[in-house]
């Protein structure tokens, strides 16, 4: 019964993601309701509400193809991980929009830096120490463990760093999952690579359905300044029914 439930799980979570689009995302307090317009948009009016749903599409996609037996096989495996890559950066082209900026502070390239430094120590754990046992010594694995993450750092930081790079929001996608997927396939068993990929986009996009609160109370009033030249104070735009309805499908999703 509970695997069961964990199939039903994994289409009715993104389902629900992607039904929240036709509800209201964000509102604005009733004493303007004769002052600004719009006084609410629904998800459909609103960018973040394409995002949410290219969001539930894509796990919907990802969900159904970890479903079948064969799903623990490498060779199946890696074919979905990369459909999902390259899936991933079709929904961001004809969904996102023009263009996204991403400025490479010092959180940023610290997290990219970790990213990138777990994913070669544990493709140098799995697949270089097994065949040269030698290297497998603790002095040794920790000079290449801090060695790798300062050279990572160092690169990152010399080349992108504290700068403000902009891209097609497809090319964003394509590569960002791109690297959980190589993060997927470079941990063992290999075999798990889809289901692992699965579960690490689930909890990226419930943390970008959670902190988008804010994103979505700004795109109403920008869109009530396009409209007639004012809007609202922020503290009376407020998240509505479609982002709670969304949180509930990714929380699906989760249990």
């Amino acid at each position: 019964m509970k695997h069961q439930w964990s199939k039903i799980a994994l289409v009715l979570g993104p389902v629900i993601v992607m039904a929240s689009i036709v509800w209201e995302y964000a509102r604005t307090n009733p004493a303007y309701t004769f002052l600004v317009e719009p006084w609410a948009l629904r998800g459909y009016e609103m960018p973040e509400g394409w995002m949410y749903f290219a969001i539930g599409a894509g796990l919907l996609l990802l969900g159904l193809a970890v479903m079948p037996s064969k799903a623990v096989e490498l060779p199946y495996a890696a074919a979905v991980v990369g459909i999902t890559t390259v899936v991933a950066g079709i929904l961001g082209l004809v969904l996102g929009p023009d263009s996204i900026s991403i400025t490479f502070n010092g959180l940023i390239m610290a997290l990219l830096s970790l990213l990138l430094w777990i994913m070669a120590y544990r493709t140098f754990k799995s697949l270089i120490l097994p065949r040269v046992p030698s290297l497998d010594r603790f002095l040794i694995r920790t000079v290449v463990s801090l060695g790798t993450l300062v050279g990572i750092f160092a690169i990152i930081f010399f080349t992108v760093g504290e700068s403000t790079i902009s891209m097609n929001p497809g090319v964003a996608l394509f590569i960002g999952v791109g690297l959980l997927a190589l993060f997927a396939l470079a941990t063992a068993p290999h075999g798990l690579a889809a289901n692992r990929l699965l579960i690490y986009l689930s909890v990226v996009a419930g943390a970008i359905v959670t902190l988008s609160g804010g994103a979505l109370r700004t795109s109403l009033r920008e869109a009530q300044v396009d409209a007639i030249g004012i809007a609202a104070q922020y503290k009376d735009v407020q998240v509505s029914y479609g982002w709670f309805i969304a949180l509930f499908g990714m929380a699906v999703v989760f249990v």
